[in-house]
């Protein structure tokens, strides 16, 4: 399959690529020099054909299934300084569902990478939500320890530059901390709620938010039971699900026919 067969197919929102996906998946090499370039030149600023545009879609996702550890680079750089042209390439449902978990894929060696996406305030909460869960999925796979996990989440919010109480990644900032089962960081997020430091974007809902950030605690498995709390709770790498692919395909920009 040459060149221009896979990024006319990858590009077609009319019919699922399955073979060319499948092509892809099992030629490595091919994938990396076909997509890769792409994804740079993206993140560069540089211009795509249509078709180009279109294709890197999927070949993202190519890219993450494979985890291939050079595109986390270009694609952090796409989303923090170029978020329009990575929503123009995945789709902004695609940034709420899969991009999270194509950065758990590839960013393993840079967590530290990861908190720095985090704390980009001025970029859009999806985004940097989507860099809070991957670095969650680090502390689950043990890249980073349960104590520098409670100073990170720790100092979040207490820090000089800690984002405003109406910023939406106080949700996420809960879901990290009830996800891991951070019992000890329980108090502090009481008084935070309390004293209307997070959660004020609707300040209607922070009594909600916190009986549902309690709930959570408590059902957080033990340590036997992690990978079955990863998979509910949407921690897995993209391609490690049967129905990955085909619910990726029905999230590309434009109009995509049912699989």
């Amino acid at each position: 399959m040459d060149r221009q067969d896979i990024l006319r197919t990858l590009a077609d929102r009319d019919r699922y690529p399955v073979a060319t996906i499948a092509y892809c998946l099992d030629d490595r090499d091919r994938s990396i020099s076909i997509f890769l370039p792409l994804l740079q030149r993206a993140a560069e600023g540089k211009s795509l054909s249509q078709e180009e545009n279109d294709a890197l879609f999927l070949g993202c996702h190519i890219l993450g299934a494979l985890k291939i550890s050079t595109a986390f680079a270009p694609l952090m750089q796409l989303a923090l300084d170029r978020p329009d042209r990575l929503t123009d390439i995945l789709g902004e449902n695609a940034i709420g569902q899969t991009f999270p978990r194509l950065l758990m894929g590839l960013a393993e060696g840079e967590e530290t990478a990861l908190w720095y996406g985090v704390n980009r305030h001025g970029c859009d909460f999806l985004i940097r939500d989507a860099f809070l869960r991957a670095w969650t999925y680090s502390v689950f796979e043990a890249r980073i320890s349960r104590v520098a996990a409670v100073r990170l989440l720790r100092d979040f919010l207490d820090g000089d530059a800690s984002p405003p109480p109406d910023d939406l990644i106080w949700s996420g900032w809960l879901t990290a901390v009830s996800d891991l089962g951070l019992i000890e960081l329980k108090p502090v997020a009481e008084r935070a709620i309390l004293s209307k430091r997070i959660l004020q974007e609707d300040p209607g809902l922070d009594d909600k938010q916190f009986r549902e950030f309690e709930q959570a605690l408590k059902d957080a498995l033990p340590e036997d039971d992690r990978p079955t709390v990863m998979a509910e709770r949407g921690y897995t790498p993209f391609g490690t699900g049967s129905k990955d692919w085909g619910d990726a395909f029905l999230l590309a920009p434009g109009d995509t026919v049912t699989v």
